[in-house]
């Protein structure tokens, strides 16, 4: 663990009256993940926060479990798996802080990462979220997430995924979004821009808020210092893995329809059918063709109401297309690697 328990400290969030921070963490029978994740929050160096864990209709004895273990955490029990955003977004109506942080259930924060994703975006006032330093949970030399970037083909990707912690990502940059595993938001922002897209059950509903929050001229910035183990599949482990792909693929286009400026979709478009016949492939080769398939008809099911909700987001926009553009990457940095994919059976990247 990153941070032994230290005794005969208060847990912060009986303090929660005076909290200027809410720890927001969805949970869906991740009963054995909930130790090492509350226990990392006990041990915080930043001290006046509120826990809240919302469980998504757990079987587990999730809730019992923290009602018992961590008295400190207040539980909000949902009667049925609601998905990420809807979980999250019952956790932030009922925070308290001016900031909300959202956290994954699978993830242990080192001592100094909330008092660092605090101190990040003080130092930014134009930010609307920091976010973390993600270490991969089964072998934390390597990097999980070091910001989330958007390409030009809009592919959201994780930045530094899979390579060695050298120190490569020790800067405190923009970039584009941050992650909903474990990042930092004004609540002031999140009330503006309406939270997280309810309509993503699962999947870039935290690359769509970070593109939210770019159209409206706000930025995101990572803060390396603060920093999280991610154990990874926590929630999603015992999904097919059809579930996942389907859900990648709608929720990729919801966020391309509702989010993307029309200039940019005009100078994009050969690129977004170029990587979409990638994946296409990919699917064939993978014998997922009918999930594809089923999420494609999806798409076309929800374009009368994802064309309704861009007319909302475009009309608030006050970022111009070339600060859009300058906040995305050229391309995919494994792009061969993704190609090479369709033709060698290897698992395809997260996102």
């Amino acid at each position: 663990m990153l941070n032994p328990a230290k005794e005969g400290e208060d847990a912060p969030g009986a303090r929660a009256a005076g909290s200027s921070v809410s720890v927001v963490i969805p949970n869906w029978n991740g009963k054995q993940f909930l130790p090492s994740c509350l226990d990392s929050l006990r041990n915080q160096a930043y001290r006046e926060f509120e826990t809240i864990l919302v469980d998504n209709g757990s079987d587990d004895g999730s809730v019992e479990f923290v009602r018992e273990q961590f008295p400190e955490v207040k539980v909000i029990r949902l009667a049925e798996n609601t998905g990420f955003a809807r979980a999250v977004n019952a956790g932030i109506r009922t925070s308290e802080g001016e900031l909300v942080a959202v956290l994954n259930n699978d993830t242990e924060a080192s001592p100094e990462w909330l008092g660092e994703l605090v101190a990040c975006i003080e130092r930014h006032p134009p930010a609307a979220a920091a976010t973390s330093k993600m270490l991969d949970g089964r072998n934390p030399r390597l990097l999980d997430d070091a910001g989330d970037m958007m390409t030009r083909y809009f592919r959201a990707y994780q930045r530094g995924r899979g390579e060695q912690d050298a120190g490569q990502y020790d800067e405190e940059v923009q970039v584009f979004g941050a992650s909903g595993g474990a990042s930092l938001w004004r609540a002031k922002v999140l009330r503006e821009l309406g939270s997280f897209d309810e309509d993503l059950f699962a999947y870039y509903e935290d690359v769509d808020l970070s593109f939210r929050a770019r159209l409206a001229g706000y930025e995101c910035w990572y803060a390396p210092r603060a920093v999280v183990l991610h154990h990874g599949g926590g929630t999603s482990a015992t999904r097919a893995s059809e579930f996942v792909h389907y859900h990648a693929v709608r929720n990729r286009w919801s966020v391309i329809v509702k989010d993307a400026p029309a200039a940019l979709l005009f100078r994009s478009a050969h690129r977004i059918f170029a990587a979409e016949v990638l994946s296409l492939g990919r699917a064939v080769k993978e014998r997922k063709t009918k999930m594809m398939l089923a999420a494609y008809r999806d798409v076309l099911r929800q374009l009368p109401a994802w064309r309704a909700a861009r007319r909302g987001i475009q009309a608030q926009r006050t970022s111009t297309t070339k600060d859009i553009a300058r906040s995305m990457s050229g391309g995919y940095p494994s792009f061969w690697r993704r190609v090479r994919q369709v033709s060698l059976d290897r698992a395809p990247s997260k996102r």
